[in-house]
């Protein structure tokens, strides 16, 4: 491992980067899905723990914001995705449905905006992709370091591992209604998907 050790879901649930393998050892140790990756430069440790700007990554690939939502009164889920480019916004969408993922609630949306993320990208020509979430779920089920006990997070695996072939995903875990810009207008569009 190098310098810098990247640390995700540890003890303290904020992302934190370690210059000491000691130091991020006890963080990850016994902390029920933790991410972790040791990297030789600080660059790379902030981007795998999701703390580079968005105009640090838009020239090197599409960035795609998402978000899910879900309505107690009829049982939909939706999802919210917002494409920016340049530090703007340069497409979004939402869309709300009712079925048998309804029971995942707002993560039903958030793993279906991913998906939706990701084809957007490979429609529109692109080779990369950063994938911005607020649910860890959408890293974890994706590469396989949480179990998937369920035909979405089967499917999402799926779908990720064959998609992954033609496209380079990097995800991004950004803390949800924290302020973020482009995070909050995701969780907005999957609000107003179910106004439709």
């Amino acid at each position: 491992m190098g310098k810098f050790y990247g640390v995700v879901n540890g003890h303290s649930k904020e992302p934190r980067i370690f210059t000491e393998w000691s130091e991020a050892k006890k963080e990850v140790t016994g902390a029920k899905g933790a991410l972790y990756k040791g990297f030789l430069t600080l660059a790379e440790a902030e981007e795998f723990i999701g703390m580079r700007k968005e105009t640090e990554s838009d020239d090197d690939g599409l960035t795609v914001y998402v978000d899910g939502s879900f309505e107690l009164e009829t049982g939909r889920y939706a999802y919210g995705l917002v494409v920016v480019s340049g530090g703007e916004e340069i497409h979004s969408e939402g869309y709300a449905m009712k079925g048998e993922f309804s029971s995942m609630r707002n993560v039903a949306g958030e793993v279906l905006g991913a998906i939706k993320a990701m084809e957007y990208a490979i429609r529109n020509g692109h080779k990369k992709l950063h994938l911005y979430f607020d649910y860890q779920g959408i890293e974890s089920w994706a590469i396989g370091t949480w179990k998937r006990n369920n035909a979405l997070t089967m499917g999402y695996h799926e779908h990720y591992r064959k998609l992954s072939v033609d496209l380079k995903v990097i995800f991004h875990k950004v803390k949800g209604h924290s302020g973020n810009r482009f995070n909050d207008r995701a969780d907005e569009m999957a609000k107003m998907a179910f106004r439709k």
